[in-house]
Parts: structure tokens; C-alpha cells; sequence
């Protein structure tokens, strides 16, 4: 049975990481980002192009498949595991 972690204030830590996350989403339309997810394909980069509730939807650029390439796909923020987006100063190498 998992156990829920809170913080001083009693806000469950959970939820101030899917703020967070998503906020980060929002704060970034229209940039770039590499995210890495458990699920195949593992590895995508593309540009962020909206955040809707739960899930942020990346036009994506590069992945493992192909077919998802040229596509915008709905990721949902849970399923990511390390994200970074593209902040001005270190860019994510353009990948063919």
C-alpha cells in the first residue's frame, strides 16, 4: 500500500509536483522539449503546442517510431519521467 507524502502545510506532494510540472508545460508553448517516458518510445523531442488539464500536447519532431514523427501526440504529465525544455542559453540538438 503506498503511502502519500505531504508537506509541513499538509498540501500532498503529488499535487504540488503536478502544479509544478504543469505549469512549466504552459509556461513553455511554443519551445522545445525533450522528454523521456517508461513507455515505448521512449525518447521525444518536438515543440510543446498546448497544455490541457493533465496531458501536454507535443507536436513531435524525433522519436524512435517514425509514424509518430510529423504528429501532434497528447502525453499525460504522469507518464513523464525527465523532461527539458529548451531555455536560450542550451538547445536539444536537432536529431535526424
Amino acid at each position: 500500500m503506498s503511502r502519500t507524502e505531504f508537506t509541513e502545510s499538509g498540501t500532498p506532494i503529488n499535487e504540488i509536483r503536478q502544479a509544478v510540472v504543469t505549469e512549466a508545460f504552459r509556461d513553455a508553448i511554443g519551445q522545445r522539449v525533450l522528454v523521456l517516458i517508461p513507455q515505448f518510445p521512449f525518447l521525444i523531442i518536438g515543440e510543446i503546442v498546448d497544455v490541457v488539464s493533465d496531458y501536454v500536447l507535443i507536436d513531435v519532431e524525433t522519436t524512435h517510431i517514425t509514424e509518430f514523427e510529423e504528429r501532434v501526440i497528447r502525453l499525460h504529465l504522469d507518464d513523464i519521467e525527465v523532461f527539458f525544455i529548451e531555455d536560450g542559453n542550451t538547445e536539444i540538438p536537432t536529431i535526424c
